[in-house]
């Protein structure tokens, strides 16, 4: 059985019977002592014998080969936000850190974080979640009932709290804290109004970064004791004869270094989104788009394998991805998208544009020949745009404003300046419908048609071809026109080793394998289908508020 599925297989459902045979019975319990079932392929995920090459553990590495050995109450394996969130959150409840980092530095990326009721510490009347209740349902319901919903109440139960910590410990270091104010207000698709800001700092070493969470996480926990050891990729855990993990071995500049952990390994290495032959087997939706993660080679899943190695079982697949409509956008990463018509190279309409970002970003991917659809408006969007914020919004419907600094105006007005910026490139405009069909490669005739029949139901004020509602129907009739350039990236893909509410890693059966957690994006079972941001940045939250969690478990603190 071939993995090398294409992106409209995939989406359209002949990829997903395909996967069926990994999704019930190999990714459920993926171990050395039970590995799936596979017919021959050439492809990059299953070698000749039917297994990928990564399912068998690798030979034991020989006590001779060791050149030191270090003990610690705690091993973290990987330096990203939830291991730096780990070593603190250990290291300040007095447990000795040791963390392991196969990077010359720990990881850093994105915009925010996004946690739920945080507000104690922001001081905003709105800051807080209207309904948990309604947001877990959100979240499940986006999830098709497939996550362990105890992880769920975990994170939303206890990522205000997390949050709250990390902002203390920003302020200390003279970090500008804010709240994302472009969130979106749609009834259908609201999003939580927790997504934090932070940025800047006296006495950080890259202040310059959008998001300086793990580099706050990271001072402290060195001033709290945690040891780090960078360009020390962990190769393999050492399990003990009763099957307890008990460290890992790293493969450092200096040779071989063995960690033995007397309270606990920590995997927070992230996901799979670096590694192709993973993704061909886990998520291979997330081969056909460009992967924007940073650190590039860090994301490639070796935390799953030491864990499957381990006998932990990982989550049913295919694996969720993170997904932005980021592919074309301005350097600032930002666009005018909208609510506005999308069509896509043959010039037709294909989708509700009123909707989300996961939704805009697959509904692009499995209804363009290309990956590249265009939004068009016409000389009346910053009206119409300004006018849809009140019931829309959201990810790359507005942008990265922060409550208290700026209004949906500021918006409209940077808006149009990128379009200015950023013609015949990212955007384009024209006197008149046919010119603008001309200069973004589009059949004419069938532009001109869809134009006009959106007309119609903007008249109408019912969308009868896609249901879009009525307060995002905007005509296009006024020049110049505008056209907008929008295609789908991969963030992460969230899938990973099953967990339980301790956040130990558990093999296909539920028992927890003894020493031996996970956290952050090497974890499962908390995400499933499609990733909910109706917590916007809850990838990142989820990484802060399990790795907050887990250094106070393993310290004895609740």
């Amino acid at each position: 059985m071939s993995q090398n599925l294409s992106r409209r297989s995939f989406l359209t459902g002949s990829a997903l019977g395909a996967m069926g045979l990994l999704g019930g019975a190999a990714l459920a319990g993926c171990s050395p002592a039970a590995p799936p079932e596979a017919e021959e392929s050439t492809s990059g995920g299953v070698g000749v014998s039917g297994e990928p090459s990564w399912i068998n553990a690798p030979a034991e590495i020989a006590e001779t080969e060791i050149v030191e050995s270090i003990e610690c109450d705690l091993l973290v394996i990987g330096a990203g936000l939830a291991g730096v969130a780990a070593a603190l959150s250990a290291a300040e409840h007095g447990l000795s850190v040791v963390v392991a980092e196969k990077m010359e530095m720990i990881s850093e990326r994105g915009a925010g974080a996004g946690t739920i009721d945080c507000a104690d510490s922001l001081a905003f009347d709105d800051g807080a979640c209207a309904s948990i209740e309604d947001a877990q349902f959100r979240w499940m319901q986006t999830c098709g009932n497939r996550p362990n919903e105890a992880l769920v109440a975990q994170f939303l139960n206890r990522s205000g709290e997390a949050g709250d910590w990390l902002v203390e410990k920003a302020r200390a270091h003279g970090c500008h804290i804010g709240i994302w104010d472009g969130y979106s207000r749609n009834p259908l698709l609201p999003d939580e109004p927790g997504y934090l800001i932070i940025n800047g700092g006296d006495d950080l070493d890259r202040p310059d970064m959008p998001f300086v969470g793990p580099e706050v996480l990271y001072q402290d926990s060195v001033k709290a004791g945690a040891t780090y050891l960078f360009e020390a990729p962990a190769e393999q855990l050492t399990v003990d004869d009763s099957g307890k993990v008990t460290g890992a071995v790293l493969n450092t500049k200096d040779g071989y270094k063995k960690v033995t952990a007397s309270k606990g390994t920590v995997l927070a290495t992230g996901d799979i989104g670096g590694s192709e032959e993973m993704c061909d087997y886990y998520c291979p939706i997330a081969n056909t788009i460009p992967n924007i993660y940073t650190p590039t080679g860090a994301n490639t899943g070796d935390g799953h394998k030491m864990a499957l190695w381990a006998g932990a079982a990982m989550q049913e697949g295919p694996f969720p991805t993170a997904l932005h409509p980021q592919r074309w956008a301005d350097p600032s990463s930002n666009q005018l998208e909208g609510p506005f018509l999308y069509v896509n190279e043959k010039g037709k309409r294909f989708f509700n544009e009123g909707t989300w970002v996961q939704a805009r970003s697959l509904q692009i991917m499995q209804n363009t020949a290309d990956d590249c659809a265009y939004s068009i408006f016409d000389a009346s969007w910053p009206e119409d745009l300004l006018d849809s914020f009140s019931a829309g919004g959201g990810m790359f419907w507005d942008m990265f404003r922060e409550k208290g600094t700026s209004t949906y105006q500021t918006t409209v007005d940077y808006y149009a300046e990128s379009i200015e910026q950023y013609l015949d490139s990212v955007y384009f405009k024209a006197d008149t419908l046919e010119e603008l069909a001309q200069k973004i490669g589009v059949p004419e005739k069938e532009f001109l048609a869809t134009v006009e029949r959106y007309n119609e139901l903007c008249d109408a004020r019912y969308d009868e071809d896609f249901h879009k509602a009525k307060q995002f129907l905007y005509r296009i009739d006024e020049a110049p026109y505008y056209a907008s350039k929008v295609g789908a990236v991969l963030l992460v893909v969230v899938g990973g080793v099953r967990v339980n509410t301790d956040l130990q890693c558990i093999d296909a059966e539920g028992n927890g394998i003894e020493g031996l957690y996970a956290v952050g994006n090497v974890s499962g079972d908390i995400h499933a289908v499609d990733y909910p941001i109706n917590v916007p940045g809850n990838s990142h939250g989820r990484a802060l508020t399990q790795g907050y969690l887990i250094g106070r478990m393993l310290a004895g603190v609740e």
